[in-house]
């Protein structure tokens, strides 16, 4: 019976997690970050290299996506130019978006392998019943399910944290040279695949703590030195290039951190984590809230395991500025555990002779959960506005005109002449690539793009600002770099028309401004809006809007705009 349990609860994990996986394509349109994690998985091919042109994230996860799409195409999908990397190459320029269907797919089976280990976690440190409980609420929890629908690394390093904590708990229980080996190689893939994913590895000597003496000196036995080495070996193997192109990643890294300063709107720091999770996840958030204090007044052995990871992640994530709660995605396991217990626990006392009662409760408290992920699910199947805005331009606007985009993930998605050329001039020698190009080109039009965003030789801070901002900080030098075109700069470059979508520019003309903000966000607030309501006035002579897509019903997206410049 707890096997067939535990397959149905599999087997709702991934349905619920490969519906909808095709959204936008063949497009391109997904979350944003897919973009720049598919043009370097791409490149991988293009360039015959393992470095990687996108450094927000390690690299693992690019690999592994990468060698999903060598095997599908090993298996027979798509055109056969010869040799498999050849024709992988060519594909990326006749598909492009495949790569995020390969991503998706393994972001969707790696997150529905973490329910699996949730229960077994919960089976040995508890009892099968919480295990079944907590597999349950992983297996409906939004935010797992959103995050398993991307071409993003955030999945496998969930999976991979899940991982981690079980051979923590191993460590605990067993001690064996084999599970400090393992614990130690899955955390350093887990950092290899994202960095929030680092605090996961304190589990490791807090398992062992807990397992020895509890002095210092414990803390430098052979076991515990090796787990390191194979974490650190772990991490170079998964992600080589943190070490080889280390200055490429630190400069990022340096501008992501600075960034986490960077707000347009009130902040509550530590305190959004503890809202968002109801807010989120409905009755099965407040379960989890309410597992955490209740694994405080426990205080055993899993709770130390937990919270030696998660105090510290506590601390530094929620400082953040970008309150998302995928950013502790790796702890949702031991979350619903503690939300199973504190159910169990509940049941136990209030039921001692029905314990089915506690798992009704458990099915009716994942319902909500279900039925807004089936809502997101069924979100992801409508046509994208981008799309229908595409659309209108390819059969209205003539092959070869000049448009003006800025933030381009959250536009419609163009053929560029410039890029065919490219690519017809590479297969020049090739009739069997250019019947391929010609075919898929056929009455589709391509376009020139301008950036309507322009970057300034060294940053110019005006003098209201000069003693509020720090120009030493990336983030803030970055705002006071950036500069817009005007209409007559545009008139220059040839551009005719400009696309603009509410979701890159509606927070600065519809939202509220923010208040008490002082320094680069309040200039690159008040900046933005000055430039966008002047440009997009009704009054204004050197534009007109000839067509708005706006949001509606049965289809995804914020509105957009096209605007004709006179």
């Amino acid at each position: 019976m707890r096997g067939l349990t535990l397959l149905g609860i599999f087997a709702l994990t991934l349905i619920l997690r490969l519906w909808g996986f095709a959204q936008g394509y063949p497009g391109f349109y997904g979350h944003v970050d897919e973009i720049g994690v598919a043009a370097s998985i791409w490149n991988f091919f293009r360039a015959a290299t393992l470095q990687p042109t996108e450094f927000t994230y390690p690299a693992f996860y690019s690999y592994l996506v990468a060698a999903g799409l060598w095997l599908t195409h090993a298996m027979g999908w798509g055109p056969d130019l010869g040799r498999l990397s050849e024709s992988l190459i060519f594909i990326s320029y006749l598909d492009p978006g495949r790569v995020a269907l390969v991503g998706r797919v393994l972001s969707a089976v790696l997150s529905a392998l973490v329910p699996l280990l949730t229960y077994a976690l919960g089976k040995e440190a508890f009892n099968a019943r919480v295990g079944s409980i907590a597999a349950l609420f992983m297996a409906v929890a939004l935010v797992p399910v959103v995050h398993a629908h991307q071409a993003l690394p955030d999945s496998a390093m969930a999976l991979g944290a899940a991982l981690c904590f079980y051979c923590s708990w191993r460590i605990y229980t067993h001690g064996s040279w084999r599970y400090y080996l393992l614990a130690g190689f899955v955390a350093g893939l887990v950092v290899a695949t994202k960095y929030n994913g680092a605090f996961t590895a304190l589990a490791i000597p807090a398992a062992h703590w807990l397992r020895s003496d509890c002095t210092l000196w414990s803390l430098l036995v052979p076991k515990l030195c090796l787990a390191i080495f194979i974490a650190l070996l772990a991490l170079f193997v998964g992600s080589p290039y943190l070490f080889l192109a280390s200055d490429k990643y630190w400069a990022l890294v340096n501008y992501q951190i600075s960034s986490l300063d960077f707000a347009l709107g009130e902040r509550t720091p530590w305190w959004w984590i503890v809202r968002s999770l109801p807010q989120v996840e409905w009755l099965v958030g407040g379960l989890m809230l309410g597992g955490m204090v209740w694994s405080i007044y426990r205080r055993e052995a899993l709770d130390w395991i937990l919270w030696a990871a998660w105090l510290p992640s506590f601390l530094y994530i929620g400082s953040w500025t970008r309150e998302s709660l995928h950013y502790l995605l790796h702890f949702y396991p031991l979350w619903a555990l503690g939300a199973a217990r504190l159910l169990a626990a509940g049941g136990a006392w209030s039921f001692p002779r029905r314990r089915w009662v506690v798992s009704a409760v458990a099915v009716c408290c994942a319902l909500p959960s279900i039925y807004q992920v089936v809502l997101y699910n069924r979100d992801l199947e409508k046509p994208d506005l981008r799309q229908e805005a595409a659309d209108w331009i390819r059969t209205n606007i003539p092959d070869g005109t000049r448009l003006a985009m800025s933030w381009l993930p959250y536009c419609p998605e163009l053929p560029l002449k410039q890029v065919r050329e490219n690519i017809a001039r590479g297969y020049a020698e090739n009739p069997q690539a250019q019947e391929l190009l010609l075919e898929a080109w056929a009455g589709v039009p391509a376009y020139e793009l301008v950036n309507l965003e322009g970057w300034l030789k060294k940053p110019v801070v005006p003098e209201f600002y000069q003693d509020k901002v720090d120009l030493d900080d990336p983030e803030t030098r970055r705002v006071f770099s950036r500069g817009w075109l005007s209409p007559s700069q545009l008139h220059q470059r040839g551009v005719q028309y400009i696309v603009l979508p509410d979701a890159a520019i509606g927070r600065f003309i519809f939202g509220d401004p923010p208040g008490g903000l002082s320094g680069a966000a309040h200039y690159h607030y008040h900046k933005n809006r000055a430039y966008f309501s002047n440009l997009i006035a009704a009054d204004n002579l050197a534009t007109e809007e000839i067509v708005r897509f706006e949001s509606r019903s049965g289809f995804r997206g914020t509105s957009i705009s096209i605007f004709r410049l006179r």
